[in-house]
């Protein structure tokens, strides 16, 4: 006589049926990004882009040297304010990609990530007000 498997890793005990064929809709993936997520999202890009739009007047006021990230010193040596500017927009992405990642897989955790993101982009946007204050 079979028996259906009874635990917490049972199909019986996730679907409420014995037969192991998905049914419509299994593969379905459920909406893992509502409007709060979103809200959450715009906030870490709106933290990140007011470090960047902080840097150039900065750099300006006070120069290169007092930049503490040696690629930024080297890109903006190179490039001018284009190079670091384009290196902060490919950290941004990044920054996004590895949030929508924590979002989808992990969501208990994405206030927390969001928060350091928020105070990473902050933290540099103070040292740079700082920079035009002096």
């Amino acid at each position: 006589m079979d028996r259906p498997a009874r635990g917490p890793n049972s199909w019986a005990m996730h679907t409420g049926s014995i037969d192991p064929r998905p049914g419509p809709g299994a593969f379905a993936r459920p909406a893992t990004e509502p409007s709060r997520y979103l809200a959450l999202l715009a906030v870490v890009v709106v933290a990140q882009l007011l470090d960047l739009l902080t840097f150039v007047p900065a750099v300006a006021r006070v120069g290169i040297g007092a930049e503490s990230n040696p690629l930024a010193q080297v890109l903006y040596l190179a490039a001018g304010p284009l190079g670091p500017a384009l290196l902060k927009a490919g950290a941004i992405v990044v920054m996004l990609l590895a949030l929508h990642r924590v979002l989808r897989r992990f969501p208990r955790y994405a206030l927390g990530s969001a928060a350091l993101l928020v105070a990473i982009g902050l933290a540099g946007a103070a040292s740079n007000v700082v920079g035009l204050i002096r």
